[in-house]
């Protein structure tokens, strides 16, 4: 009704499931789940705004959700023309700073396994 996206990433996903598992609920409670972290979001969007001001997206990730025994902070608002797309791509680079890093300790680690059984023979 208010042009706002509704965004969830994978692993955000996964922990709604869990927690709806781990209380074991059916649909109703998987609503209320969803409604306790949608809260903000559905009192923030009705409110009308432009330009920077307007809601673009809504954006439900692992820290919106929490932990299967601890509540998130809620759907992080997403505010201006084009915010979701500007969220996503960041998030895009940081996860591929964040593989980079793991690769290359993996790779470290790696080398100097080769050295040190090369020393050993």
């Amino acid at each position: 009704m208010n042009n706002v996206k509704l965004h969830f990433t994978e692993k955000a996903l996964r922990l709604i499931a869990q927690k709806a598992t781990a209380k074991n609920t059916g649909a109703r409670g998987l609503r209320a789940i969803l409604e306790s972290i949608l809260t903000e979001a559905m009192y923030e969007i009705p409110d009308v705004k432009t330009g920077s001001d307007r809601v673009d997206a809504v954006v439900i990730d692992e820290e919106s959700v929490g932990s299967a025994s601890a509540p998130g902070c809620g759907g992080k608002i997403l505010r201006g023309e084009g915010a979701l797309d500007r969220y996503l791509d960041e998030t895009k680079l940081k996860d591929l700073a964040e593989n980079a890093e793991a690769s290359d300790r993996e790779s470290q680690e790696g080398e100097g396994e080769v050295s040190s059984r090369a020393m050993s023979m």
